[in-house]
């Protein structure tokens, strides 16, 4: 009964709130919506990749129309004084897709990403443009594709996780999640693989089943999301690491076990290799790229990813501190980012409502019921360390891609980044106490949440039009 009442609220609250923030969000004002519309947009076209040109710009060849919509919503990133227009969004909108009128369009930030979070949107485009929709209606179509996709995702690892159905719910509906998830971007897609593998995984570990009573979908499942995972964001692949924790017992022999925890950790690490091989050779850093053409996509100078990493290597003890203080100085934006940002840079909701979803969030996963489960200490300490190596990867991950060669700091810590990693930690701490006024409290969170999500709603309203 908790599982379906998890997964109905979920549906409503994610269908309704998601709808609203997917509509009322000026276009391109997401994190790289800009980016990941050209780059669906170009996979829909039939095009995996991007290209990478001898002038040292990496994109593809899309309608000139797509960049053109982009323009009338320009003025709104990083400017808190500027508002979108009637006019803008009709001169956006009457903008005609001319599929025939072509250029080359750089998105060199997310064009070296694995195509996989970006199919099923690509999908949906391919189809419309084959009409010669409108650049907005693709714009708005993808937005929706991504969101139905994301939720598809969620509510499948509500189903399949054994315990803390509760907290799973409550984190993917915060409100920067759903402002993230609503937005035509493929980290969404990302993020619900994470959410689904993670769920899976604890399914193994914690179900009662024999390994060969397990479903052979969900085994399939996960060597195809881990791959997909890892293949698109690999400072999520530490999450296969949870399979070592499945019971020796539930297999008919060690051997077996050893073959399929081995076997997922070593298919991923040659994955993790072959990718960055073939991938890394796309991304072209800030000082190399054509300097008519790298202003505003999302390139830092002074990077050079490779002189980065072996910067790294020679000094892992200076990376670490670096890291450690970074985390730690960057902490409450992290946290505010997590719990109640939209847009790009400083737009948040009021400080003393995102201290309060903490809060809730803190009481939600704590008395979160583990009934029929039983969490061992091993396991909390296990959630913990694959959450922090998942932090370390992601801060090396980050360190390579946007710092200077021995910068002090890593910077861009954004809460965006570790909507598949803060869950674990919350696991972690699941179960903890289980309070006398449970129901009372569960309603007033709900309630918190869903009030939130309204003053989201509003706050976009007022950055954006008022």
């Amino acid at each position: 009964m908790k599982k379906c009442a998890a997964h109905r609220f979920f549906l409503i609250v994610a269908s309704f709130a998601g709808l609203v923030y997917a509509l009322l969000v000026p276009p391109f004002q997401s994190p790289d919506e800009t980016a990941h519309f050209y780059r669906t947009a170009h996979l829909a076209s039939g095009h995996l990749m991007a290209t990478k040109t001898a002038d040292m710009r990496l994109g593809g060849y899309l309608p000139k129309s797509l960049t053109e919509v982009y323009k009338p919503f320009a003025s709104l990133r990083y400017n808190y004084e500027a508002r979108t227009t009637s006019t803008d969004f009709q001169t956006a909108w009457q903008a005609p897709l001319k599929p025939q009128d072509t250029t080359f369009t750089d998105f060199p930030n997310v064009g070296y990403y694995a195509p996989f979070p970006y199919l099923f949107q690509a999908a949906v485009l391919r189809a419309l443009m084959a009409f010669e929709c409108r650049p907005m209606v693709l714009l708005y179509a993808g937005r929706l594709a991504t969101l139905v996709v994301w939720m598809a995702l969620v509510l499948a690892a509500l189903r399949q996780l054994p315990f803390h159905q509760r907290t799973m719910k409550w984190l993917a509906l915060l409100p920067s999640s759903l402002f993230l998830h609503a937005s035509l971007t493929g980290d969404a897609v990302t993020n619900g693989l994470c959410f689904w593998l993670l769920a899976a995984l604890l399914s193994l570990i914690f179900y009662e089943k024999s390994f060969a009573e397990t479903s052979g979908w969900l085994k399939i499942g996960v060597f195809i999301s881990s791959a997909m995972i890892t293949l698109s964001k690999p400072v999520y692949f530490p999450l296969v690491l949870l399979v070592w924790f499945v019971p020796m017992r539930k297999f008919s022999k060690a051997s077996n076990f050893y073959l399929f925890a081995g076997g997922l950790c070593a298919v991923n690490l040659a994955l993790l290799a072959w990718w960055y091989h073939h991938a890394g050779g796309l991304f072209i850093p800030y000082d190399d790229y054509h300097p008519q053409f790298r202003e505003g996509v999302q390139l830092n100078e002074g990077v050079q990813p490779h002189e980065q990493l072996a910067y790294v290597l020679s000094h892992p003890f200076g990376f670490a501190k670096t890291a450690a203080l970074s985390y730690f100085e960057s902490a409450p934006a992290t946290l505010a980012h997590y719990f109640g940002k939209f847009g790009w840079e400083k737009n948040y909701l009021p400080s003393c409502l995102i201290g309060l979803l903490f809060l809730a969030t803190i009481w939600v996963s704590t008395s979160d019921s583990t009934t029929g489960v039983h969490i061992k200490t091993k396991h909390r300490i296990g959630f913990s360390a694959i959450a922090l190596l998942m932090m370390g990867a992601l801060a090396l991950v980050l360190y390579m891609q946007w710092m200077p060669v021995g910068s002090d700091r890593v910077l861009a810590l954004s809460g965006r980044y570790f909507f598949p990693v803060f869950p674990l930690f919350f696991f972690a701490v699941g179960g903890f106490f289980a309070s006398q006024n449970g129901r009372r409290v569960g309603l007033s969170c709900e309630i918190l949440l869903a009030s939130s999500l309204v003053w989201g709603a509003w706050e976009v309203v007022n950055r954006y039009y008022f």
